[in-house]
């Protein structure tokens, strides 16, 4: 499939944002695009790599095999027999940007309603919210949005993911899962996205929040007689902080210490990776738990 040249201006995501969105390497996504017909990301005047929400989605669809089990190359082959993965999910991320751009709180709040709308949650937060995210954040670091604007963003999805977390059943019973953001560490749209998926998935949780400190992830667990613990390594320094956390857990073997984010990877065992897909990493606890 050849490349297509567009202009340097179109809002898609770079290389580096589309590795950050996935939790892939730079070189992963080019070895699969070198290596394989499945994947060709769009290309600048420049010759820059640019990922549109269709070349993600087959992004996230071979991580999904290959996590599955699957060799790369049989699941690429196995992709390639299937329709392309177009997505229910209308991609309005530029209009998101540029209503944080304008600070037009109540065009946020549209596009947010309407995005979460428009397919199944798990769907839309893996093929919208987070992609979403990073072009913010790559808009931020162009100048084009202030950190104001971002916060806007950053609101309207917390209250739409916190609706939907109060409004799904408490799960089946049974111990709980722990789930929340490390000392030190504000990120927690990830996490509370996981939360609504795991509450989906039949688990019963309790959401820590934000920058949960060290004795408490102990005492919480003891507490609830929680079965699980998941915390997050959005950026390389974070990871030293779950660490810390895992090891406040160690003398409760009963408690299996699970890791999502960017840089989950770094955190030694015996935490487990969850992936980097908020759908299948729910379904993957709840099979842990019932397993």
């Amino acid at each position: 499939m050849p490349d297509t040249v567009i202009p340097e201006t179109t809002t898609l995501l770079t290389i580096k944002a589309a590795a950050e969105v996935t939790g892939l390497s730079e070189h992963t996504l080019r070895a699969w695009e070198r290596r394989y017909e499945l994947l060709a990301p769009q290309r600048t005047a420049s010759g820059y790599r640019l990922y549109d929400r269709q070349t993600l989605a087959r992004v996230r669809a071979m991580q999904e095999l290959v996590q599955a089990g699957w060799s790369p190359k049989s699941a690429a082959a196995e992709l390639l027999r299937r329709p392309p993965p177009l997505g229910d999910v209308t991609d309005s991320s530029a209009e998101l940007i540029e209503a944080a751009a304008a600070m037009d709180a109540a065009s946020i709040h549209r596009i947010v309603t309407e995005s979460f709308g428009a397919a199944a949650f798990e769907t839309v937060v893996d093929d919208w919210m987070l992609p979403a995210l990073a072009r913010l954040g790559q808009a931020w670091a162009d100048g084009k949005v202030t950190v104001a604007g971002e916060h806007l963003v950053a609101d309207a999805l917390m209250r739409r993911l916190a609706a939907a977390y109060d409004s799904v059943r408490r799960g089946q019973g049974g111990p709980p899962v722990l789930i929340g953001a490390p000392p030190g560490v504000d990120h927690q749209l990830g996490l509370l996205a996981f939360a609504v998926a795991c509450r989906r998935a039949g688990l019963a949780t309790v959401y820590l929040g934000a920058k949960v400190p060290l004795p408490a992830w102990r005492d919480a667990a003891l507490r609830t007689r929680a079965f699980a613990v998941v915390t997050s390594v959005p950026q390389r320094r974070d990871s030293e902080r779950v660490t810390r956390v895992a090891a406040q857990l160690e003398s409760l073997p009963e408690v299996s210490v699970w890791v999502g984010g960017r840089f989950q990877h770094l955190v030694p065992a015996p935490a487990r990776t969850l992936g980097h897909l908020i759908g299948p990493a729910a379904r993957t606890l709840a099979a842990s738990r019932h397993g």
